[in-house]
This record gives C-alpha cells, sequence and structure tokens, in this order.
C-alpha cells in the first residue's frame, strides 16, 4: 500500500499469456501506473499460484502479504488502495 512517504509494498501478478481476466488486471496496474512483479505462471510459476491460493486458477495478485484471487476483486482492491 503507498504510504505517505511514497513507500509502496511490493506487487507480484501470476499471469498467464492466454488469459483475458489477467489482461484485465494488468490494463488496471498499467492506469494506475503501478510497479510490480510479473510471474508466467503458464511456464515455472504454477505451483507458486496453487501454493499461494490453493487453486490453478489465475490471476492471482499479491500485495505484500495479502493473496488476492479473482479480476475483479483484484481490480477493486487496487482501485480502493491506490486510487
Amino acid at each position: 500500500m503507498a504510504a505517505e512517504n511514497g513507500f509502496q509494498e511490493s506487487i507480484t501478478f501470476y499471469t498467464g499469456s492466454y488469459c483475458p481476466y489477467c489482461r484485465v488486471v494488468k490494463k488496471e496496474l498499467a492506469r494506475l501506473d503501478l510497479d510490480y512483479e510479473s510471474v508466467n505462471a503458464d511456464d515455472d510459476g504454477r505451483e507458486e499460484v496453487i501454493r499461494l491460493s490453493g487453486q490453478r486458477a489465475i490471476p492471482i495478485l499479491t500485495i505484500g502479504d495479502d493473496v488476492l484471487v479473482d479480476s475483479s476483486h483484484i481490480v477493486r482492491e487496487l482501485r480502493k488502495r491506490y486510487a
């Protein structure tokens, strides 16, 4: 979360190349001009996705220690924290 001093918690985005829901989240991250690390779940990130969320579905977004699933929930949370 952006703080008074401009510090932003680390954001990691677990995505896939053919995921339309991932594109929605990616657009919102760009619109809010947020820095994030992208992990391609289609390659080596699927085990991490399962470990974080207990499911294989993407997108998954982590903000600090918070794990967010479902694109509409992720977008709402991004807007609440950073808009």
